[in-house]
Order: C-alpha cells, then structure tokens, then sequence
C-alpha cells in the first residue's frame, strides 16, 4: 500500500506546487506478552530497508498474501519491545531512521503499563507511546499518569509522552482525523518525530496551537563588510544563532534590530556600555559600504518588507502587502512593528541598573506593551492634573492681584468722594434749583458710568458671537460612502443647520437692538452733556469761590475716570471665591490621579509576581514613599532659617499622626492664606490669620516663621500644591524559600527576574544576544522550561553559547555561524536539532553542549 500512497502524493505534488504530504511508512507489531508498537520510519527510507527491518524482527514476507481480503492472524515477535531498537539498530540503512512508540493506552492487553510490566517499561530507550482506540491524554488514570511522569521509581524517571492517534482500522478511513493532535516537525524523518517528542511542551499540542501574530519571516542582507550576502528564512517561533567567538551572529541580531529601526544605532541607549560599539557596527559595516537590510515580516497573515538601503539614506521603508511603498520615521517603524531587543550584555548591565531603588516603572517595560501604555496614560494624567493646579494657582493669584487693585481703586475713589465733599462745604449755599440741577448731573454721571459698563458688555457679546458664526461657516466635512457613516454624518449635519441657522438668526436680532442701543448712546450722551453744561452754569455763579470749583470739577474728573477703572475691573474680575473653589477642586482631581496610578500599581505588582514564576515579590505601601512632600516642604522654608533634620521629623510626625493628603491640605491652606496676605493685605477674616502647622513644621522662633512668610511666593505655593505622596513599592528576589531585596539581588538574580518577564508576555519579536549572560545553570534550566510555552506568545530570537538553551528548549531553527577563509561570516548550517550537522556544530562550539545532550539522553533515553 505505501508504494501506491507515495507515487499519488508524487503525482499530486507535480500538479500543484503548494500541495504538501508527509507519508511515514510503518508497521503495527505485536510483541511477546502481547504490547503492541508503531514503528515508523523516514519517509524516504527504501522500501529494501523497509524488508530487512521486517526480516531482521522476524516478519516472513513469503508467508504474507496481501491481495487477499482478510489478512492472517497476528502472530507475535519472539522479542519483548524493548529489545526491537537493538535489533534495528543492527541494520546501518535503518539505524537513526526509525522510531518505536509503545501502545501506552489506559487498560487493554495490548498496552505496556500493565501491572507488573515495569521492568520492561524502565528498559526501554524509546521517548514516546500512542493511544489507541480513541483514548486522550484526559482519558489515562492517575496510576498510569505517574508510570508515564517520570515520578515513580518502579517505572523510571523519564517521561513518555502519550500521543493520541485516531486509530482508524477500517477501510472508509472515517475515524480519521477524529481524535485532533498536532505534531511540529522539521523534516519528515523519525527523528524530527523523536525531536518532537523530547520537545512535547511545544513541539506536541492536542488544541490547534498558535503562533505570534507578529513575526520576521526573512533577513536578506546585500553588500555587508562582515556578513556574507544571502537569504535567511526565520522560524516563527524559537530560533537561535549559535558559533564560535566572532562568528557573527551577534552581528546577525543587531542586523535584523536596524532593519526593526531598534538598533543601538537608532536608539541611543546612554545606559548601556555597548551601545556606542554597536552603533559603530552599523555605521562601519552598512552604512559605509552602501549595503542593504531587508526584512520580510509576518503581520496577522500579511506580507510586510521592510527596506534600510543607502539609495534612501536609510530611512526605513515599508512595502505593504498591495504593493504600495512608504517610507516611514524610525519611530513609526517601532510604533508600526512592536519589537523587544537586547544587545549583547545589556539584559546583564540592566539588571546591575534594576538594583538601584528599583521602581514599578523600572519593570514595567518587561511586562505587556498595554500596561505600559496604560502606565504611560495614567503619568500622563497626573502631570495634567499637575499642571491644571498650576494653572488654577496662577489664576488665583491673579485674582487676588485684581482684587488688591480693585481695593486700591476703591479706596481712591473714597478718599476723592471725601475731598469733593470736603469742598463742596467750602462754597456758599445754593438755590433749590440749583441743587436739583447740580443733583441731576451728578446722578447722570453716575448712570452714565454703568451704562459705558453694559456697552462693553455688548461688544463683548458680540465678539463672542463673531467667533461663533466663523465656527459655523467651518464644518468638518464628512462626506462618505460608508454605510456605516451615515447615521452620525447625518445628525452631525442636522445640528451644523441647526448652530449656524440659530446663529444667524440670532445675530440679526441682536444685531437690530445694537443699532437701537446705539441711537440710545447717541441721545443719553446729548442728555449727559447738556447736564454738564448745566451744571458748569451753576459753578460760574460761584466766582468768588472759583478756586475751589475748579478743584471739585478736576476732582471729579478725576473720580470719574476711577470710576470707570472700577466698573471695568468689576466686570472683567473673576469670583476670588469661585477661582479658589476652582483650585480646590483641581487639587482633587490630582488626588484623583494619583490614587488611580497607585491602584493600578498595586495590580501591576501582582503581574509582576506571576511574569517572574514567582521570582520577585512586590510589598506595596500605598501612599508610604514622600520625596516630593520633603522637597517640598524644604522648598517652602528655604532661607527662613529653618533647620531640615528638624522640620522633617515634623513632616514624619505630623503624617504619621493624620495622613500624607491630610497633612498636605493643612500645610498648603497655611501657604495660601500667607501669599494671599501679601496680595490682598488681610485673611478671611479682615486680619491676619494664624499658621499653626506651617509654623509647627518649619519651627525655630518667630523670627524664622516671620522670615518664611515674607519669602512665601507663587512658586513656593506651586510647589507645595503639587505635591503628592507615592505608593512605596519594595520589590524582593525569592529563591528556594528565601528571600532578599531585589537590590541586594545578585546581578545574574536579577537577570534572571528580567528574562522571566520577557518571556512570560505576548508581544512582536523579542530579540536577546547571549541571554545566559551571568546566569547560573539552574536559573538557565527554569528559563529554558519557560521557552517552550515562550515561543507560542512571542517570536524569540537568541543568540548564544549555551546549549542548553538549543537543544533542552527545543529550537525550531538553530543557525551555525563561523567565519570562511575570504574573511567573511557565513551561515554554515541551519536546520532544527535532528540535522546531524546542527547537533555537530552544538557539542564542537557550545558550552556544555554535549552535556547537553547527554542529560537529555539520562532524562529521556536517548
């Protein structure tokens, strides 16, 4: 039969050039005591192997008829299972190009976790089992659970996966396909199936496994000074640069990071040490010699290039799946294609950096890009709530400006209305007449000056209402064939009709009262003058007194002219009280921010905690960090005399006995009320109001509370005004039980933290050089557990001496680098680890590469 399915597949193959089919051929066997076993092998092993496979196990093919309907009954090998792989490996066609997977299934006879089969089962070298009939990983007992884990010492301490299989044995095929497992091979040989099954954690899935949805598919580098040109096809899960020292494949990785625009070149990293070294590398290597980065990248199944070339001064640009070309800034790119890249030691120089006062803001740069967004969000609204205190303070204190100049003016035109009076005294008594006309004019320029007020108002109605009709004659057109744009285009048409119409309409209206209000100024004018000239009449009667009439008119001139300043200023100043109420309630949207940021720190710690694997706590203080209130508070006393130690056990004990918000809205009412006093001149109350937690925080005599108030200005008040208390997290490292602070931490400790975190998050490509960098052998053996479920999240591209890393992380592509004899670094083999040449480049360039291989060999038998 297999010749038959081989030479369809070929045929279909020549017909379609995406067509695609594995065929392994394969043998069900029985053996002595009845276990059952699948033996698979390459698919492109030679049906003449396949025969002496059969005739070395003992299968007489003479005695086999396979044109008749109904097969001969199973007889069994005289061999145990175990002992099958001794006697193929006898064959040098067949050693290395087949695999045995013993029936592991829960109960039947034909399984190899009966009772008392354990001697045979711990013999075995194989590093999988299948399940018949059906049967699912859920569907295994416990006890048969633990013979298979690995855990009980009768059975051995490897684990067999067991895969489950259809099981199809009828000749319409129907159970094909019915019991769904997945299987990630890098050819279609036994020992890509071995592979998968020493990888199972990725490489073996019974749901539909799932891949970054961003991803690099290809680098294609052209004219570079140390790499040699060509085409590198990516996997999009874990894939690993590996080779010697100046092999370049750290070369590689900062490659594909320029073509990301996340070079040390394009990010000027001031905290790394080798950021000018790499940048050099970009620039020597590329820039110079006008050679070409292309990268190919997978978004959510669309094709994206982009392109780094001299012709466009390497400016990043973009080709997108149409065909369209666009060139982009490199920080569009990042924006556009989220990646995370860490050159060569900077994961180990970070966490040295992640000791000092480590900060929640500090990690969260390793968790989820959307927290960081959102960390991003909530700073942003504190410093806009911050700076809506400061304006709100500004104009307060403008206000109070106004209001002193208010009362300046007022006191001015009580002290000229006491000298008119005065004066008037002075003159002789005047006839009824006289005073009525005298007491008209005065009561005309009176009104007259409420009236100038209301005209003012006028115009400013109408500058007001200008603006709004050029709003009008301005809509947003949003014109659209969507369907979908309808219903708001619609309703935002019908009120542009609506705002425009009733503007306009109202603008005609007020526009006719205007032009009667005019007319009206024109005759109260006329009436007011001809009070006045009235009014001069009646002084020249006085002309003996002509001194002091002269003096009443300049007087009252004068008044007049106050009295318009006061009534402009009465109309323009805002409420004291209403911008006070406005600052208030600034401050507590900025309580309100702050609260928000330390919630969200709160879960963002508990995140923290999960990423690591329980590698960092976080204790978290809730408003217990107060810099900025000392900063503050120092700020607030500077040159008063004040001593610091002092007045900061103050701040300790004053928050201590209320709060760090009760304490702040204390000490800020004491530093308002005393800049207040200097623009206005009193308090509330008329007079000078007490300080009492200023004057018990700055302490010292009177004389330094004295000198504090005199030096009390806008920026003091600022100061203390936007100030907050921060939520105080201490983060520590937890090994083994113990645990230390995340600064006492060891650097490759905190290295180690870090990587967790990357790995533990979705996201675009993470790219890290020599990740094991001052890491020990049992934190890089946790790490490489995590790879396997890693890479389904998040492409992962590595380069390092490890092998551990390589081979127990199960790489789905591994890239052997070494330097040719031109001089130039080259790819000298690629392929996942069952390539012979990859698994010779991993024991002859790694570190602990085959011990590598030999503890996956004690582990799992092979």
């Amino acid at each position: 039969m297999i010749p038959y399915v081989q030479r369809a597949v070929a045929e279909r193959k020549l017909a379609d050039a995406n067509f695609d089919l594995w065929v392994f051929p394969g043998m069900e066997l029985t053996t002595r005591g009845g276990v059952q076993c699948l033996i698979l092998f390459d698919a492109d092993l030679s049906e003449e192997w396949r025969r002496e496979a059969q005739a070395r196990l003992g299968i007489v093919l003479a005695d086999l008829d396979d044109k008749k309907l109904k097969g001969r009954q199973v007889v069994q090998l005289d061999c145990c299972y175990p002992d099958i792989a001794e006697k193929l490996d006898g064959l040098t066609g067949v050693k290395g190009r087949y695999i045995v997977l013993p029936n592991v299934s829960q109960g039947g006879k034909h399984t190899c976790l009966k009772d008392g089969s354990h001697a045979d089962f711990k013999k075995m070298s194989y590093v999988g089992g299948y399940l018949d009939h059906g049967q699912t990983v859920e569907t295994i007992h416990s006890v048969n659970r633990k013979r298979l884990s690995g855990t009980d010492a009768m059975w051995g301490d490897r684990y067999i996966y067991p895969l489950p299989t259809s099981d199809a044995r009828s000749a319409d095929m129907v159970k094909v396909g019915t019991n769904d497992c997945w299987m990630k091979l890098a050819a279609p040989t036994a020992e890509a199936v071995r592979q998968a099954f020493l990888g199972h954690q990725s490489r073996i899935r019974i749901a539909r496994p799932g891949t970054a949805s961003l991803s690099i598919a290809a680098i294609r580098v052209t004219g570079s000074k140390i790499l040699e040109d060509g085409d590198l096809l990516l996997s999009s899960e874990q894939n690993v640069f590996i080779g010697g020292r100046g092999s370049g494949k750290s070369t590689y990785l900062e490659y594909i990071a320029f073509g990301l625009g996340r070079s040390c070149f394009d990010l000027k990293k001031i905290d790394y040490s080798g950021s000018e070294r790499n940048s050099k590398l970009i620039y020597d290597t590329i820039m110079s010699a006008q050679a070409i980065i292309e990268l190919d990248v997978l978004q959510d199944g669309a094709k994206f290039r982009i392109s780094r070339a001299g012709s466009h001064d390497y400016e990043p640009r973009v080709t997108y799946p149409d065909g369209t070309v666009q060139s982009l800034s490199t920080k569009e790119l990042r924006s556009m294609f989220p990646a995370v890249v860490y050159s060569q030691g900077e994961l180990s120089e970070l966490g040295k950096q992640a000791g000092r006062n480590t900060q929640i803001v500090d990690l969260l740069q390793f968790v989820e890009p959307a927290y960081k967004r959102e960390d991003d969000i909530l700073s942003g609204n504190i410093e806009a709530a911050r700076l809506a205190v400061r304006g709100s303070l500004q104009v307060l204190a403008e206000t109070w400006v106004k209001q002193q100049e208010l009362h300046k003016l007022t006191l001015s035109r009580s002290s000229l209305e006491q000298r008119i009076i005065a004066l008037e005294k002075t003159l002789p008594a005047q006839s009824d007449d006289d005073k009525r006309t005298l007491a008209h004019s005065d009561a005309l320029s009176e009104y007259e000056r409420r009236r100038s007020q209301a005209s003012v108002q006028v115009s400013t109605v109408f500058n007001e209402l200008t603006l709004l009709t050029k709003t009008a004659d301005r809509p947003i057109d949003l014109a659209s064939e969507l369907e979908e744009a309808s219903e708001f285009r619609d309703l935002y048409n019908n009120f542009v009709q609506e705002f425009a119409g009733g503007i306009a309409a109202l603008g005609a209206k007020l526009s006719k009262i205007r032009h009667q209000i005019t007319a009206a100024e024109e005759r109260f004018a006329s009436i007011v003058e001809g009070a006045k000239t009235a009014r001069e009449r009646v002084m020249e009667k006085l002309t003996e007194h002509r001194a002091a009439t002269v003096q009443i008119g300049m007087l009252r001139s004068e008044l007049e002219g106050i009295v318009a300043q006061i009534g402009t200023k009465q109309l323009r100043m805002p409420s004291p009280t209403e911008k006070m109420e406005e600052f208030e309630r600034a401050i507590e949207r900025l309580k309100a921010a702050i609260d928000a940021r330390v919630q969200k720190t709160g879960a963002w710690a508990k995140q923290l905690e999960s990423l690591s694997g329980g590698r960092i706590e976080a204790s978290l203080g809730t408003y217990g960090e107060w810099s900025e209130i000392r900063a503050a508070v120092d700020e607030v006393s500077a040159k008063s005399g004040s001593q610091q130690s002092n007045r900061q056990t103050q701040v300790t004990e004053q928050i201590e006995d209320t709060s760090p918000w009760a304490f702040l809205d204390a000490f800020r009412s004491d530093c308002l009320a005393a800049l207040r006093y200097k623009y206005v001149g009193s308090g509330p109350t008329d007079g000078r109001v007490e300080h009492p937690v200023l004057a018990r925080t700055i302490g010292g005599s009177s004389k330094t509370l004295s000198q504090c108030l005199e030096n009390m200005d806008l920026a003091r008040v600022q100061a203390i005004s936007t100030a907050t208390p921060q939520p105080d997290l201490t983060l520590f490292y937890c090994d083994d039980g113990r645990r230390v602070s995340f600064e006492q931490a060891s650097e490759g400790q905190r290295a180690a933290a870090l990587l967790s975190i990357l790995l533990e998050q979705p996201g675009g490509p993470l790219l890290v050089d020599q990740p094991e960098g001052d890491l020990d052998n049992k934190v890089i053996s946790a790490i490489t557990e995590n790879l396997h479920s890693a890479k389904q999240r998040r492409q992962i591209i590595f380069a390092s001496h490890n092998a551990n890393i390589v081979v127990n992380g199960s790489s789905e592509l591994v890239i052997g680098m070494d330097a040719a004899d031109h001089g130039k670094r080259v790819i000298f083999c690629r392929g996942a680890i069952d390539r012979s040449d990859v698994c010779f480049m991993i024991t002859s360039t790694m570190e602990g590469g085959e011990k590598a291989f030999r503890d996956r060999k004690n582990k799992y038998g092979y």
